[in-house]
């Protein structure tokens, strides 16, 4: 309650808990149909996608930051990793009872939080949703995000952008609660996209020439500056390498489909497998024949 009512709370600690008591709900659900199978499965989920993969890498620089301007921010994040973390042990307890009561024990302040404390996880009380703190909104937020940093690192990743290089991305996005989203998030979209800068719909003379570009959905396209940030050369050499790669076994494949006598000796599972691979080998050569002009209409605009 402290925490929900302090205001210090930013949009990824509201989404924290918010996913904590939906997972609370669902197990709970799951419990009283006797779907043990699907409370492990969400329970997984909220340990490994919410809190590992999102909250823990969020939190990192905001722990880090032990300035007096960043004492509120550090405070709700530190709050809410230690509710999340305590709750998700008790929520794991009955499917893990060992391991869990061990963690739980070792939790900071153990011993001090006065008379309601248990001795042990298995005499505490097994989380319940509270509505109240659930929070769509921050949850929607949230996802608008993370596609957004999907997008970052999967530019930062078709360029081989070296992790020690934060890059400058640019996001256009339609106006209401997805740009509102990614606007209060923009620290976040920094440290998990390795962003130095993120310009959110800025005036499209002020966008370089030289970008990279994900179509994220119909609405949303982030773009990622890479001048001077890219071996041209190196890159569509390396590229050249993997379609003449490629190329061998298509024009086996090709060779075996052409071959006289193969429509009439060969089954219909083996000629569909076939062409299915094909199909795949062309789609890989056309795919990098795309990259390799792509990489060229980049380095000639960096010239100029």
């Amino acid at each position: 309650d402290e925490l929900m009512s302090s205001g210090k709370m930013a949009l990824r600690d509201k989404f924290m808990i918010s996913r904590l008591m939906a997972c609370c709900d669902t197990v709970n659900t799951c419990f009283q149909n006797y779907k043990f199978g699907d409370a492990q499965a969400a329970s997984y989920a909220y340990w490994m996608n919410d809190l590992c993969d999102v909250y823990l890498e969020l939190i990192k620089p905001v722990i880090k930051d032990t300035s007096e301007e960043n004492k509120d921010s550090r405070w709700a994040a530190q709050a809410t990793l230690w509710i999340a973390l305590e709750a998700g042990l008790r929520i794991l307890h009955p499917m893990m009872p060992f391991v869990t009561e061990e963690l739980w024990q070792r939790l900071p302040g153990r011993g001090t939080l006065g008379e309601s404390e248990t001795e042990s996880i298995m005499l505490a009380q097994f989380p319940l949703c509270n509505e109240a703190y659930s929070n769509p909104g921050s949850e929607q937020s949230m996802e608008t995000t993370m596609n957004v940093i999907k997008a970052c690192r999967s530019l930062r990743q078709q360029y081989n952008i070296a992790n020690k290089v934060s890059t400058h991305f640019f996001v256009k996005v339609e106006s209401g609660q997805p740009e509102d989203s990614i606007k209060s998030q923009i620290d976040d979209i920094k440290t998990l996209g390795r962003a130095s800068v993120v310009d959110v719909n800025i005036d499209e003379d002020s966008i370089p020439k030289s970008v990279g570009i994900v179509v994220v959905d119909e609405t949303t396209t982030v773009l990622m500056d890479i001048k001077g940030l890219v071996d041209y050369a190196a890159e569509i050499k390396k590229l050249q390498k993997q379609l003449t790669k490629n190329a061998n076994p298509m024009g086996q494949l090709e060779k075996k489909i052409a071959a006289p006598g193969y429509e009439e000796n060969v089954s219909d599972d083996i000629k569909a497998k076939n062409l299915e691979n094909l199909n795949g080998l062309k789609k890989k050569a056309a795919d990098i024949e795309e990259a390799i002009a792509n990489f060229k209409a980049l380095e000639e605009l960096e010239k100029n």
